[in-house]
C-alpha cells in the first residue's frame, strides 16, 4: 500500500511535467494544420484560374498518351475539341432537311413551314463541329493564344452555309422549299471562328480574326437552354444577334476582354466593310460590354452598333426572270442594340432573364447593287429604304430555369417573347379592296416560343436528350406565313470531346 501511494504521488508530480512537454508538440500540430489549410486555399484558387493559364502540363505527352480516355485530346499545348449532335424530330409544320443550312431544320415557326412529319435532325442541343485551340507561354505571365472552329452538318457532311441554302431556294414556292436562311457561316473552312492573340492574367486578352460577337456570347451564357437549336429561340435564331444573322460573327475584328475582380469589360471592333465594290459601306461597326459576378449572381450589358448590315434572302420567281439564278437579294440597314442579361444560382436551380432592344434604320451609307457581300456571294437586288417612314424597333424578353435533378439529369425550361412596332407609311388597320388589313409585314406583331428539354449525361462526353419547342407568330410578324404556329418535339444524342 505504501508503495502504491508513493507511485501515485510520483505520477501526480510527473503529470504536469509531461503536459508541459506536450504543449510545444500541440502548437506545432496546430501550426502545420493552419499551414495546410492555407496551402489548400491557394491550390483551390490556382485551380479556378487554370483555364486562363498556359496549358503546358501535357507538353511531354506522346501522341498515343494524348488520346487516353478521361479528358480532352491534348498534345504539346494544343487541344482538339468538338461535338457531334443528331437525332429525330417531328414537326407539325416543317420543311425538308437542307444539308447546307446551318441549323439543318427550321425548328421554330417559319414562313415556309407546311408539312407535318418526321425528319432526321442535326444539332438539337447545338451545332456539330470540330476545332483546335492552343496556348503558348512567351513571357512571364503572358501567353500567345489561338483557336479555330468549323461547324458542319453531321447528316450531310457539309460545312454550314446559309447563303448556299438561299440560292438553292431561289424562285421556289414557299410550300416546296427546303430549310433555308441567311447566316455568317458561308462554307468557310473555319466558319465559326478563327483568331490569334495574346493573353495575360493581369492585362486581359486581345485577339484578332473572325470572332463571335459579344451579343452572341452573352445570349448563350444567359440562356436557360444555352446553344440549343431545337428548344431555344435564342439558340435557333441568330437573327436576334443585333438584328440580323450576319452579326453573330465579325470578320477582321479586334476583340479585348479583361476581368478586374468581380467586374468584366469587353469590346470588339470590325475593320472589314460589309460589302466589296464601289457601294461598300465603311461605317463603324463595334460592340461594348460590361458585367460582374457577385457570388451566385451574374449580369451583363452589351451595346451594339452595326453599319451597313446585309441581310440576304432568296430571289422571288419574278426576280429570277431578270437576275442570274446564282445571285441573291439583300436588305441593307444600320442597326443599334442594347442587351441586358442576368442569371442567379440557388442550390440546384439556375434562374435566367434577359431583355434586348434593337433598332433598324435605313443605312447612312447605302450599298448599291450589284455587289459581293463579305462572304463572296453576289447580290443582284438591294433594298436601302425599307425603313424610310419609321425605324423598325424589335424587343425581346426571355426567362427560364435549369435544374440539376441529380448528378446525371438536367431539366431546362425557357420562354421567349419577341415583338415589333408598326413601321410602315400608314396605320395597320386600314381597308384595301374592301378588306381590313392588319397583318402587313410593316404592322406590329409578335413571336412567342416555349422550350423544354431533359438531358441525361451518361458521362462527361455523352448525353441523351429529349424535349420540344412550341412557337407562334401574330400580326405583322405572321405576314406571308403558310401556318402561324409549329410544334417541334425531338430526341437525340450528343457527343462532346
Amino acid at each position: 500500500m505504501l508503495f502504491m501511494a508513493a507511485s501515485l504521488g510520483v505520477s501526480g508530480l510527473c503529470a504536469p511535467a509531461a503536459a508541459e512537454k506536450l504543449d510545444p508538440v500541440k502548437r506545432q500540430i496546430a501550426a502545420l494544420k493552419k499551414r495546410n489549410a492555407e496551402l489548400a486555399r491557394r491550390i483551390d484558387a490556382l485551380q479556378k484560374r487554370q483555364p486562363l493559364l498556359p496549358a503546358v502540363a501535357d507538353a511531354g505527352k506522346s501522341p498515343q498518351e494524348a488520346f487516353l480516355p478521361g479528358g480532352p485530346i491534348k498534345w504539346r499545348g494544343m487541344t482538339l475539341f468538338g461535338a457531334i449532335d443528331a437525332g429525330v424530330a417531328w414537326q407539325s409544320h416543317g420543311v425538308p432537311l437542307n444539308g447546307a443550312y446551318p441549323q439543318g431544320l427550321q425548328y421554330g415557326v417559319s414562313k415556309n413551314g407546311d408539312h407535318a412529319g418526321f425528319h432526321l435532325a442535326p444539332g438539337g442541343m447545338g451545332y456539330s463541329g470540330v476545332g483546335l485551340k492552343g496556348v503558348e507561354p512567351i513571357a512571364p505571365g503572358v501567353s500567345a493564344v489561338f483557336a479555330a472552329y468549323a461547324n458542319f452538318n453531321p447528316l450531310s457532311g457539309q460545312l454550314s452555309n446559309g447563303p448556299a441554302s438561299l440560292v438553292q431556294n431561289n424562285g421556289v414556292p414557299l410550300a416546296a422549299q427546303s430549310a433555308n436562311g441567311d447566316s455568317r457561316a458561308a462554307g468557310q473552312a473555319f466558319n465559326d471562328y478563327t483568331y490569334v492573340g495574346l493573353s495575360s492574367q493581369r492585362f486581359g486578352e486581345l485577339t484578332f480574326g473572325r470572332q463571335r460577337t459579344l451579343t452572341t456570347n452573352d445570349r448563350s451564357a444567359y440562356d436557360p437552354i444555352a446553344g440549343s437549336l431545337a428548344f431555344s429561340l435564342l439558340g435557333y435564331s441568330s437573327v436576334l444577334s443585333s438584328g440580323d444573322s450576319k452579326n453573330s460573327r465579325f470578320d477582321e475584328a479586334l476583340k479585348y476582354r479583361i476581368q478586374l475582380g468581380p467586374a468584366r469589360f469587353a469590346a470588339i471592333y470590325k475593320f472589314a466593310p460589309s460589302a466589296a465594290g464601289a457601294g461598300a459601306n465603311h461605317g463603324a461597326t463595334y460592340q461594348l460590354s460590361t458585367g460582374a459576378d457577385f457570388g451566385s449572381l451574374s449580369f451583363s450589358a452589351v451595346y451594339s452598333h452595326v453599319s451597313g448590315a446585309v441581310s440576304l434572302s432568296s430571289l422571288s420567281a419574278a426576280q429570277l426572270l431578270i437576275y442570274p439564278s446564282h445571285t441573291l437579294a439583300a436588305t441593307i440597314s444600320d442597326n443599334q442594340a442594347v442587351l441586358l442579361s442576368a442569371k442567379y444560382t440557388f442550390d440546384r436551380f439556375k434562374f435566367f432573364a434577359g431583355y434586348e432592344y434593337y433598332v433598324f434604320s435605313d443605312p447612312s451609307d447605302p450599298i448599291l447593287a450589284p455587289f459581293f457581300d463579305y462572304n463572296g456571294y453576289f447580290v443582284s437586288v438591294a433594298a436601302n429604304n425599307v425603313f424610310q417612314y419609321h425605324d423598325k424597333i424589335q424587343q425581346l424578353i426571355w426567362t427560364g430555369l435549369k435544374v440539376a435533378y441529380d448528378s446525371r439529369l438536367n431539366l431546362s425550361l425557357g420562354y421567349y417573347h419577341l415583338w415589333q412596332n408598326a413601321y410602315g407609311q400608314v396605320h395597320c388597320s386600314f381597308s384595301r379592296n374592301n378588306a381590313v388589313v392588319k397583318n402587313a409585314a410593316t404592322c406590329a406583331g409578335a413571336e412567342d416560343a416555349l422550350g423544354a428539354v431533359a438531358e441525361y449525361h451518361f458521362n462527361r462526353n455523352f448525353e441523351l436528350y429529349g424535349g420540344l419547342m412550341v412557337s407562334a407568330v401574330t400580326g405583322g410578324m405572321a405576314n406571308g406565313f403558310l401556318y402561324p404556329n409549329s410544334v417541334d418535339p425531338m430526341v437525340g444524342l450528343r457527343y462532346v470531346f
